[in-house]
C-alpha cells in the first residue's frame, strides 16, 4: 500500500514537471529554453485534461509571442482560447487576461 501510495506522488509531480519548469522559464525570460521545453511536452499534452491542455497552449502562445514568433503564436493562443470557451474555467482569471492581451497583440 505505502509503495502504490509512493508511486502516485511520484507520477503526480512528474505530471506537473514539465508544464511548471516551462511556466518557470517563461516567468524567468528564458524564452527560448520555454520553448524548447514546450515543443518537448507536444506529445504528451494530447492526454491531458482540458484545463492543463489549456495552460500548455497558452504558455506555449505567450512564449512563442515573447519571441516574435506572432504567427504561430496565434495558432497558439486560438487553442488555449478555444478550450476556454468549450469548458469555461478550464484557465484562471489571471490567464484569461493574459490570454486576451496576448490575442490582441498577436493579430
Amino acid at each position: 500500500m505505502r509503495a502504490c501510495l509512493l508511486a502516485c506522488v511520484v507520477l503526480l509531480a512528474a505530471c506537473g514537471g514539465g508544464l511548471a519548469r516551462g511556466e518557470a522559464e517563461f516567468d524567468d525570460g528564458r524564452y527560448p529554453d520555454a520553448k524548447q521545453t514546450f515543443a518537448g511536452l507536444e506529445d504528451e499534452s494530447h492526454g491531458w485534461s482540458d484545463a492543463r491542455r489549456a495552460e500548455y497552449s497558452l504558455y506555449r502562445g505567450l512564449t512563442l509571442n515573447a519571441l516574435g514568433d506572432r504567427a504561430q503564436a496565434g495558432v497558439w493562443l486560438r487553442e488555449a482560447k478555444a478550450i476556454e470557451e468549450a469548458h469555461p474555467g478550464s484557465l484562471s482569471r489571471e490567464q484569461v487576461q493574459r490570454m486576451k492581451l496576448a490575442v490582441e497583440s498577436s493579430n
